[in-house]
């Protein structure tokens, strides 16, 4: 049996944290770069203001937890932050790369952020343990087949290099200088005309929710020059300069190789949360509580550097909660960065380092759990408590 194997947590490679680890590391990482930065994110469907230029940031470590009124933006919120949903305006970072830059790989990024939402999203014609080697499966037979891919080509690129690559180059960088003069002239353009447009701007109370309109001719004139902005900037993110290749490592000998590190994998996690037995079987058979065990260690088989929690016993009988906290406390305790959003105030008040309170597409409030809990000074947070504690 290998050391992997017999190791006594949820991790999967050589980089994860004990829970003192992961304590020290949120402690410290407090004073350097946050791994998930959020600047200025709105969000509407419609004229329907979900999210209201929210700025916030996660740091390695930490245990956000999102809480809130139902439809006060958090849902939507999480699903901003793992690219579900394509924010109206703002940004948002992870490791320090926007995630809204053209020329960023999104699928490269998800890949390192777990997400478990409501209603387990299993997939019912597959076994358990099927579920679970999926995605790292399809991923890591992937990235063999583009490693294996790059070395083939690697020794023909570098010829075309020698040869024709100073001159490629030289039209590279003058299609660039062309394309930046364009950009920088759209942006000229569109700032006056957004101007303009955000002096239109009206707010109505429309069923109790906030609906923000604008004038449809300024709507227009700008949404046409973004257009134009965005094909541009795509172009100015293409013309990038060739350069001579090397050879890259392959992550495996073979495809068998992949799938059998997978179910080895599965299996150990699966032991783990007291499921092994179940890992033929199918999710039908499975109770509530199970399947979302299920789903939180399919999310942690890709080795995430931070889990996303939406909400993960709201679909569940009450009796069964309990099982799902006590897994998401373990996977908190050996370091997981996490952001949980939920309506179970006892285990935001346990297992949160820091609480956000949210409603109305805002964060109204947030402080560590004893001064949330203990000194609410939000009048809208001090209401909802009293309804829900």
């Amino acid at each position: 049996m290998t050391e992997e194997l017999v190791r006594n947590d949820f991790s999967v490679g050589a980089e994860e944290d004990t829970a003192a680890a992961g304590a020290e590391q949120s402690a410290e990482s407090k004073t350097g770069e946050p791994m998930i930065e959020v600047v200025n994110l709105t969000k509407k469907f419609g004229d329907l203001l979900v999210l209201d230029d929210i700025s916030e940031s996660v740091y390695a470590g930490e245990k956000v937890v999102v809480i809130g009124p139902s439809g006060g933006g958090k849902s939507t919120f999480l699903r901003c932050l793992n690219c579900l949903e394509d924010p109206t305006s703002g940004q948002i970072f992870f490791e320090g790369v926007d995630l809204a830059d053209l020329k960023v790989n999104i699928n490269e990024h998800r890949r390192k952020m777990g997400m478990v939402f409501q209603q387990f999203n299993l997939f019912n014609n597959l076994t358990v343990k099927k579920n679970i080697t999926l995605a790292p499966v399809k991923i890591g037979i992937a990235d063999l087949r583009k490693a294996k891919t790059h070395n083939l080509v690697t020794p023909l690129y570098n010829k075309w290099f020698a040869r024709f690559g100073a001159g490629h180059n030289a039209r590279i960088e003058k299609k660039r200088i062309m394309l930046q003069n364009e950009v920088e002239t759209l942006k000229t353009a569109l700032e006056p005309v957004v101007a303009e447009w955000e002096q239109t701007k009206t707010v109505e109370e429309v069923a109790g929710k906030s609906v923000v309109s604008y004038d449809p001719e300024l709507t227009k004139k700008k949404l046409k020059i973004t257009a134009q902005l965005e094909k541009k900037e795509r172009a100015l993110s293409h013309a990038v300069p060739a350069h001579e290749m090397e050879p890259v490592e392959l992550p495996a000998a073979s495809a068998r190789e992949v799938r059998a590190a997978a179910e080895e994998n599965a299996m150990r996690l699966l032991r783990r949360i007291g499921l092994d037995s179940k890992a033929d079987a199918y999710p039908s058979t499975l109770s509530g509580g199970q399947k979302q065990r299920v789903a939180i260690v399919r999310a942690l088989a890709m080795s995430p550097k931070v889990m996303l929690f939406d909400e993960p016993t709201s679909a569940l009988d009450p009796e069964m909660v309990g099982e799902v906290l006590d897994l998401i406390k373990q996977v908190a305790d050996e370091g997981m960065t996490m952001v949980i959003v939920t309506h179970e105030m006892g285990f935001a008040r346990e297992v949160g380092t820091r609480i956000l309170f949210m409603a109305e597409g805002k964060v109204l409030e947030q402080a560590p759990p004893e001064e949330f809990f203990g000194n609410p000074q939000h009048s809208r947070l001090k209401e909802f408590l009293a309804k829900v504690l």
